[in-house]
């Protein structure tokens, strides 16, 4: 099949206008949009909005607007995630150093005694895998001054509360998954739960980190990663299609376990930024639930000591979230009115 032809700005909102059934409200912003964010990522944002008997064309009174606000509300919507993912993965490389290190030394992470014997589909030996990926990179990451650092005063050698600042996420995850039973138990029940659903919140996490990461779509996107929940969280994964609400319960669930005072802050962005949204995002394209507020509610926590957050209501909070949401707004916020 032959390829379409490239379609200069002008060109491409006539067709999506003609062509297409989206409606154009401006002609020069749509040009200023398209220019910016070229439709073939945008287009992503109108699955679902298409007509029944005529999947080429929009619903009618669908816009390039109602694509571009969509498109801006995912993008903040990735980076609230992104940025709790990153207390989530700091918090679990402490917890894992703190406990290897503590029950088998600082260099346990390069003796295969600690770890069972697993191989990949590829027929490659896990562990040695993961220690080759490490090695390479420190190698690559020479010029840090941590690794300088080690490499200087210790002769190359890491101890695992250093080390597991070179692991990824998902490289971390797959060290976790080769520990012994009763390491893998011990750290699971750090976050109240059994390993097998350990495993799968953190498996969740790298793919929602990674599309994060690469600016990947999570407005009405499928993921691959099912984590497992507890029964009373049961009903809010009875869909075939996986979507992003259950780990926002699982994202919860490990920071409030460990008292990280950041879960308050992502609930309370989450509610500024729904509000914001809410005339034109569809909740269930994200598996959220119409009660979503009340199960992602955080519990009682206490801050960190000193932390002004401790002594502000939860209303001061949710006004100061609104106020920076609406201050951050984009510089085309006409279109987001």
């Amino acid at each position: 099949m032959e390829l379409k032809k490239a379609l200069t700005y002008e060109e491409q909102v006539d067709r999506l206008e003609k062509v297409h059934n989206l409606t154009i409200d401006s002609k020069e912003d749509a040009i200023s949009i398209l220019s910016r964010i070229n439709y073939y990522r945008l287009s992503a944002y109108g699955i679902g909005l298409k007509k029944k008997d005529d999947p080429e064309k929009y619903a009618d009174g669908i816009s390039l607007k109602t694509l571009y606000r969509l498109y801006v509300f995912d993008s903040r919507f990735r980076n609230i995630l992104f940025h709790t993912v990153e207390h989530i993965e700091i918090q679990f490389r402490t917890q894992m150093a703190n406990y290897l290190a503590l029950k088998y030394g600082p260099e346990c992470y390069t003796d295969h005694q600690f770890f069972c014997c697993v191989h990949n589909q590829h027929g490659d030996d896990v562990f040695q895998v993961l220690l080759d990926e490490f090695l390479m990179e420190r190698k690559r990451q020479k010029n840090l001054p941590f690794v300088i650092h080690h490499n200087q005063k210790y002769e190359g050698h890491f101890p695992i509360w250093a080390a597991v600042e070179l692991f990824t996420f998902g490289r971390l995850t797959s060290l976790y998954s080769i520990l012994k039973k009763d390491d893998t138990k011990a750290i699971a029940e750090i976050y109240n739960t059994r390993y097998h659903h350990l495993k799968s919140w953190l498996l969740s996490l790298v793919e929602i980190r990674n599309l994060c990461a690469h600016y990947g779509r999570i407005y009405n996107m499928p993921l691959k990663q099912k984590p497992y929940l507890f029964k009373e969280y049961s009903q809010y994964q009875t869909s075939r299609i996986q979507k992003v609400f259950p780990v926002m319960i699982v994202m919860k669930l490990m920071l409030e376990k460990c008292k990280s005072p950041q879960w308050k802050s992502t609930y309370h962005e989450l509610c500024a930024l729904f509000e914001a949204y809410s005339n034109v995002i569809n909740l269930s394209f994200i598996g959220f639930p119409d009660n979503w507020k009340s199960v992602l509610k955080p519990n009682d926590i206490d801050m960190y000591p000193g932390d002004t957050v401790k002594k502000a209501s939860d209303e001061k909070v949710l006004n100061a979230s609104k106020h920076l949401m609406e201050r951050n707004l984009d510089v085309y916020s006409e279109l987001s009115k």
